[in-house]
């Protein structure tokens, strides 16, 4: 019986043997599926990262350009308000001037109407003032023709009534101090 003992313990350990083997086999055939699996999934996985990565950067640079185009457009717009504002600003900096200047050329203009107007009163001031002057003196020349008449008069009167002497003559005519 050992005997057979021994040959079915040989038996079974030959077929624990070839079912560990078995197994093992087993375990490697898995184990290569496994890894072909794995290899598999890591060629689809590195793909799909490949695309993704490929799609974000497109997506990016697309974000980037879009990005850019706005900012230039912004640019753009700040550049043309500037200028709008800029010529307004200038519009109303050249009214103002010509409101200026036509304030200035109104004021320039009555006030050489009203010196005009003061040089025709002065000048017409003066020559009425001419006129009395002259008035006044040909009234003085008549007055003093009239005295020099009436003295005329007295002298002949005088000398009618005094001697002709010569003394008196020299005595009547004004004495120089000297």
């Amino acid at each position: 019986m050992q005997e057979e003992n021994g040959n079915a313990d040989d038996r079974s350990y030959a077929a624990l043997g070839d079912r560990v083997t078995g197994i093992l086999e087993a375990a490697e055939q898995a184990a290569a599926e496994i890894r072909e699996e794995a290899s598999k999934l890591a060629a689809d996985l590195e793909r799909e990262g490949r695309a993704e990565a490929e799609r974000l950067k497109l997506q990016l640079t697309s974000e980037a350009h879009d990005l850019r185009e706005e900012a230039d457009s912004y640019a753009r717009d700040m550049r043309l308000a500037v200028e709008a504002y800029a010529t307004q600003h200038r519009r109303q900096a050249e009214e103002e001037a010509r409101t200026v200047v036509a304030a200035a050329e109104k004021e320039s203009a009555n006030m050489r109407e009203a010196t005009e107007q003061t040089v025709r009163q002065v000048e017409a001031d003066v020559r009425r003032r001419q006129e009395e002057l002259r008035g006044e003196v040909r009234l003085l020349e008549h007055r003093k023709r009239e005295a020099l008449e009436r003295l005329r008069e007295i002298a002949a009167a005088v000398q009618d009534v005094l001697p002709a002497d010569e003394s008196l003559a020299r005595d009547l005519q004004p004495q120089t101090r000297g």
